[in-house]
C-alpha cells in the first residue's frame, strides 16, 4: 500500500460528518504519529507515520461509516486508544486516517450478579476500577499502565498484568468484543472468535464495545521480599509455584531496576543490590502470610518492612519513572519461563554489564512477562545501536524457551510463532475474505510475505537481516545509522524545558487527568502532546508559529498533571514559563493583553477606578501599619466583596486587626502579567508591591485569593533577590489562619448551621500547596454542618476551569457544568469555595443551570455560625462581571504582534 493524501472531496465529506471531531492540522497529526516508544529517525524513513487525518467518532455507527469511507477511497484506518504501548501498533506506517476512540468512553453497565462490566473502547482502566469499587467490585487484573491505558487498547495489544498470577491473561477474562469489521459491519465476537480480535492490533476490526469479567472487591496485602542473587529469587518462585499458595499477583525487580527507579524518584526506601519480589494476596487468603514468610526465609530471603511494601505497591503504576535519567529508554517486553528466569537474568547481565534492567510480572505460575529497560538518548549517534539491543535480549529469551509478547511493526515475521500456526492461518483467511486490500491498520501483525504491498517491507528486511547477522550491533548500526542532533536549548528554549521535553515518558498519565483535555480530548491539548511538540520543535521539525504558540498556551495551570507524572516533571510551571518565551518571540494572548492594559492603567484586573473596588464598611477595624497584612486581590475587591468583608469581621472578633493593603492604586499581584508572558511588567508590579508591604511593616501576609497566594509565595522572593530588595514575609492563605484560630479557641462558633455542604478544592491553594484539610477542619468545626465529598476531591478534585477563559470559553463552560453536576450528586445545599475565581465560576454556573445546590464562600457559613451578618451577596455582581468577561474574551486568541 502506498502513502495516501486525502483529496479535497474526501476532506469535505469528513468535515461534514464529524465537524470539529476531525482534524487535518499538521501539529495535531504530528502528535498522533507516535506512541510511547521512540522510533529512530532512520527507521521512520522507511515508513510514513504521519496520518492524513485524525477522526474522533462517538458511537459504533460513526465507526462503521468511517470504515466504509476508507474502503471506498482505499485509505488505511489506524485505531488508537491511549497509545501507551511501544510496539508501534497505534502508529501509521502508510499515512491514512487515525481513529481516536477517546470520545467513546462510557461505562455502559456493571452487573454485580453476573460479575461483568460492559464498556466502550475508550474507557480508561483506573476510571473503570473506581466505578467498580463503588459497587463493591474490582478488576480481576489490570495493566501497569492502568492510569492511562484503555480497555480496547489492551484487547488489541493483548497481554497480562497485575493480578495475572491468579486470573491469567487478559484473554482469559474477556466475555465478548463488539467490533466493526473491515467491511463496515458490526460483529460480536464470543468464544473462540475472540481470538480473531484479541492481540491483533486492529487489523481485523475496530473495537467498539468490550464485556469483561470482574470480581468481588477485597482488601489486598502486598509483601516485599529481598534476595541477594538471582538463584535465591529463582528458588523462591519455584517453591511458591510448587506450594500452590493463593496469591493474586507476583512481580519481581532486578537490582538495576530498583537502583535506577529510586535514583529517578530521589528515594532510598528499597535495599540496594537486591533482587525484589512483590507478593500480593487478598484478605480471603490471609493464611498465606506465614507460608510466604517461611518460603522466603527458607531461601535466604528477607521480608522487608510493611511500610516499604505499601510504598512500593503505591508505585506500581510508575514503571517508566527511570526515564528521567535517560532521557530516552530502549524497551523490550518478553515472556520468559519461570524456571529459566535466573539463567535469563544472568545471561543478559553478562552481555550488557547491568545496562539492561528488568521488572517482571508472573502471568501464570509458569511464565513471566519481563519488561526490560536500557537508558539511552535519542539525540545521540549511538541511539540506534542501543535501540537494536532489544533484539539481543529477545534472542536470549528465545534460547531459553521464551518469546516476544507482541509484533507491532518490528516483529511481524515472528507472528506465526506468537499466534500459533492454527490462529495465524485463521487470521490470514479472515483478512483474505474481509480485508483483501489491507485497509485495517496495515503493516501490523502479518508479515510482508502475507500482506500484499506491505508498507513495512523495507523495515522487515532490515529486522530480518539484523536478527540473522553475526554481529547484530554492527549490522543494526549500518542500517540504523544516526547523527548527533545539535540541541542548543538556550537558542530555542530554557535548559530545563528543553530537557523535560525529552524526559517526558509519553505514558499519558497526565492526559487522563488534564482539565483542558477532558473538555475536548485532542492529544495536542494534553501535557504529553505539548511535550512531544516541544521535542519536535527542538529537533527543527516544527516552526514556532501562531498555531504552535496557541497550543502551548492552552493550560488551566491546575497542576493535576504534576501529581500524575511518572517522571516528576514540573509541568504547570514549565508551561507557565513557556509564556514568557512566547513574549520574547513577540506572541501574545489578546485577552491577557487587555488585562495587561487594565493593570498598567488602573492597577487591577478589571481596569476599574479605585472607588469601584471599595469593600470596607464602618464596622471593620483595620490599621495602616502592623505585623499582619491582608491582600484582598482584584477579584474579591471588585466582584466577591463578601470575602474580604467577612474575613475582616471574623478576624476582628478574634482580636486581629489587619493592615489594609486594598486601597492603593495597585492591588494586582501580577499573576495575569506572568500568565501573559509580560515579564518586565510583572517584575515592575512585584517591585512596587514589595516596597509597599515593607513600608507597612508587614511580616505575615494573608490572602483570600489562591492565585495571589501562589504568586506571592512562589515568585516574590526570587524577584526580590534579583532586585536586591528585602523580603522576609510569611505568606498564609486565610483557610490556614482560620483553622489555627478555631483550634486555639479564638472563634466562637455558637450557632448551628443546619446545612449539607460539599467543598470545592481551589487548585492554587490545594494542589499547589497541599492545603486540603485546613478548610475541611473549618467546615467540620461549624455545628450543624454536614460535609459530604464530591466524587473528585482533594488532590483529585476537578478544576473549575476559569483560568482557561483566555484560551477557550467552551472549556470554561464544560468544567463549570461538570463540577456543579458533581456537587448536585452529593445532595448538598451549598458548594463551598475559598477562591474568588472559583466562586464566580460556580456561582454563575449553578444559577445558569438552575441547580438545587448554591455556591457559598467558606467565610459565609463561618459568619453565620458566629452571628456575623453577611451584608453582601455577590450573585448579581458575578453575573454582570462574568458576562462582561465573556464578551471581552470571546475573541481572545494567541497572535504574533
Amino acid at each position: 500500500m502506498t502513502s495516501y493524501t486525502i483529496n479535497e472531496a474526501l476532506k469535505s465529506k469528513l468535515e461534514e460528518m464529524f465537524e470539529d471531531r476531525v482534524s487535518f492540522s499538521e501539529l495535531e497529526r504530528i502528535v498522533y504519529s507516535h506512541d510511547v516508544g521512540t522510533i529512530p529517525d532512520s527507521v521512520k524513513k522507511t515508513i510514513s507515520t504521519m496520518p492524513d487525518a485524525v477522526v474522533q467518532p462517538v458511537n459504533s455507527e460513526e465507526v462503521s461509516s468511517l470504515v466504509r469511507i476508507a474502503i471506498e477511497n482505499n485509505i488505511p484506518v489506524i485505531p488508537r486508544g491511549a497509545a501507551s504501548s511501544g510496539f508501534g501498533g497505534a502508529v501509521p506506517v502508510a499515512n491514512g486516517i487515525v481513529i481516536d476512540l477517546a470520545r467513546m468512553n462510557n461505562i455502559i453497565s456493571i452487573d454485580p450478579d453476573d460479575l461483568s462490566a460492559e464498556v466502550e473502547p475508550g474507557v480508561v482502566w483506573s476510571e473503570l476500577d473506581d466505578k467498580l469499587k463503588r459497587k463493591g467490585l474490582a478488576l480481576c487484573l489490570y495493566p501497569s499502565s492502568a492510569p492511562t491505558s484503555t480497555v480496547a487498547g489492551w484487547v488489541a495489544q493483548g497481554g497480562s498484568g497485575i493480578g495475572s498470577y491468579e486470573y491469567g491473561t487478559f484473554r482469559d477474562n474477556i466475555v465478548s468484543v463488539e467490533m466493526v469489521d473491515p467491511m463496515g459491519d458490526l460483529k460480536v465476537m464470543e468464544g473462540d472468535d475472540i481470538d480473531l480480535v484479541y492481540a491483533l492490533e486492529g487489523i481485523t476490526g475496530i473495537i467498539t464495545k468490550v464485556t469483561i469479567k470482574v470480581k468481588k472487591s477485597e482488601g489486598l496485602t502486598p509483601v516485599l521480599a529481598a534476595f541477594t542473587d538471582e538463584k535465591e529469587l529463582q528458588a523462591t518462585l519455584d517453591e511458591i509455584r510448587g506450594s500452590g499458595i493463593d496469591l493474586w499477583s507476583v512481580s519481581i525487580q532486578t537490582p538495576g531496576y530498583v537502583e535506577l527507579s529510586q535514583q529517578a524518584a530521589n528515594e532510598t526506601k528499597m535495599p540496594r543490590g537486591k533482587y525484589i519480589a512483590q507478593l500480593v494476596y487478598g484478605q480471603s487468603h490471609a493464611e498465606v502470610a506465614s507460608l510466604i514468610e517461611n518460603i522466603v526465609s527458607s531461601n535466604k530471603g528477607e521480608i522487608l518492612p510493611e511500610d516499604v511494601a505499601v510504598h512500593e505497591w503505591h508505585n506500581r503504576f510508575r514503571t517508566m519513572r527511570l526515564k528521567r535519567l535517560g532521557p530516552s529508554l530502549v524497551a523490550s517486553e518478553l515472556i520468559v519461563p519461570t524456571d529459566s528466569l535466573g539463567d535469563f537474568l544472568k545471561a543478559v547481565d553478562r552481555k550488557f554489564k547491568g545496562e539492561f534492567v528488568f521488572e517482571g510480572i508472573m502471568e501464570t505460575p509458569d511464565r513471566l512477562i519481563m519488561m526490560g529497560f536500557m537508558l539511552a538518548d535519542e539525540r545521540k549517534t549511538n541511539y540506534p545501536l542501543k535501540f537494536s539491543s532489544s533484539l539481543i535480549v529477545a534472542d536470549i529469551a528465545k534460547k531459553m524457551g521464551g518469546r516476544l509478547t507482541a509484533t507491532g511493526i518490528f516483529f511481524t515475521d515472528e507472528s506465526k510463532e506468537l499466534l500459533g500456526e492454527a490462529l495465524f492461518n485463521r487470521v490470514v483467511a479472515f483478512k483474505k475474505e474481509f480485508d483483501p486490500a489491507h485497509i485495517m491498520n496495515p503493516g501490523k501483525i502479518l508479515p510482508p510475505s502475507v500482506e500484499k504491498n506491505s508498507p513495512i517491507k523495507q523495515l522487515s528486511i532490515a529486522m530480518k537481516g539484523a536478527s540473522k547477522g553475526r554481529s547484530l550491533m554492527s549490522f543494526a548500526g549500518k542500517i540504523m545509522d544516526g547523527k548527533d542532533v545539535e540541541y542548543k536549548y538556550g537558542d530555542k528554549l530554557p535548559e530545563e524545558i528543553g530537557k523535560d521535553a525529552f524526559i517526558c515518558a509519553q505514558c499519558g498519565a497526565c492526559k487522563t487527568t488534564c482539565t483542558v483535555y477532558d473538555a475536548d480530548p485532542w492529544e495536542s491539548r494534553s501535557p504529553r502532546g505539548k511535550w512531544y511538540l516541544l521535542s519536535e520543535y527542538l529537533k527543527g521539525n516544527i516552526e514556532f508559529d501562531e498555531e504552535f504558540a496557541s497550543t502551548m498556551f492552552l493550560c488551566a495551570t491546575c497542576k493535576k498533571c504534576d501529581l500524575k507524572c511518572q517522571t516528576d516533571l514540573s509541568i504547570a510551571h514549565n508551561f507557565i514559563n513557556m509564556r514568557s518565551i512566547m513574549g520574547q518571540k513577540d506572541f501574545e494572548n489578546t485577552g491577557l493583553g487587555i488585562i495587561r492594559e487594565n493593570v498598567l492603567k488602573a492597577g487591577n484586573f478589571w481596569g476599574l477606578p479605585e472607588e469601584a473596588l471599595e469593600w470596607k464598611a464602618d464596622d471593620m477595624k483595620m490599621v495602616d501599619t502592623g505585623a499582619i497584612g491582608y491582600w484582598p486581590g482584584c477579584w474579591s475587591s471588585a466582584v466577591t466583596k463578601n470575602m474580604p468583608q467577612n474575613i475582616v469581621r471574623i478576624l476582628n472578633r478574634a482580636g486581629v486587626e489587619l493592615v489594609n493593603l486594598g486601597e492603593q492604586d495597585n492591588i494586582c499581584c501580577g499573576l495575569y502579567l506572568a500568565l501573559g508572558g509580560y515579564t518586565e511588567d510583572f517584575v515592575s508590579t512585584v517591585e512596587k508591591n514589595i516596597n509597599l508591604i515593607n513600608e507597612k511593616g508587614v511580616k505575615t501576609l494573608l490572602f483570600s485569593c489562591p492565585g495571589c497566594f501562589a504568586t506571592f509565595t512562589e515568585q516574590y522572593a526570587a524577584v526580590a533577590e534579583m532586585l536586591g530588595l528585602d523580603w522576609d514575609i510569611e505568606t498564609k492563605h486565610v483557610v490556614v489562619l482560620l483553622d489555627e484560630l478555631i483550634r486555639d479557641g479564638k472563634l466562637d462558633l455558637g450557632k448551628p448551621v443546619d446545612k449539607r455542604v460539599t467543598y470545592h478544592d481551589a487548585c492554587h491553594v490545594s494542589r499547589w500547596f497541599g492545603a486540603y484539610e485546613y478548610p475541611r477542619n473549618v467546615i467540620n468545626a461549624i455545628p450543624g454542618v454536614s460535609l459530604v465529598e464530591m466524587e473528585h476531591n482533594r488532590e483529585d478534585a476537578l478544576c473549575c476551569g476559569i483560568v482557561t477563559s483566555f484560551d477557550d470559553l467552551p472549556t470554561v463552560a464544560h468544567c463549570g457544568e461538570k463540577r456543579v453536576c458533581e456537587a448536585m450528586d452529593t445532595g448538598a445545599d451549598y458548594v463551598i469555595t475559598n477562591c474568588a475565581g472559583c466562586a464566580s465560576q460556580l456561582n454563575l454556573t449553578t444559577n445558569m443551570m438552575e441547580a438545587p445546590v448554591k455556591q457559598k464562600d467558606i467565610t459565609d457559613i463561618l459568619c453565620e455560625s458566629m452571628g456575623i451578618e453577611v451584608t453582601y451577596d455577590p450573585t448579581e455582581t458575578i453575573g454582570q462581571f462574568m458576562k462582561q468577561a465573556i464578551e471581552l474574551l470571546g475573541t481572545s486568541c494567541v497572535r504574533h504582534k
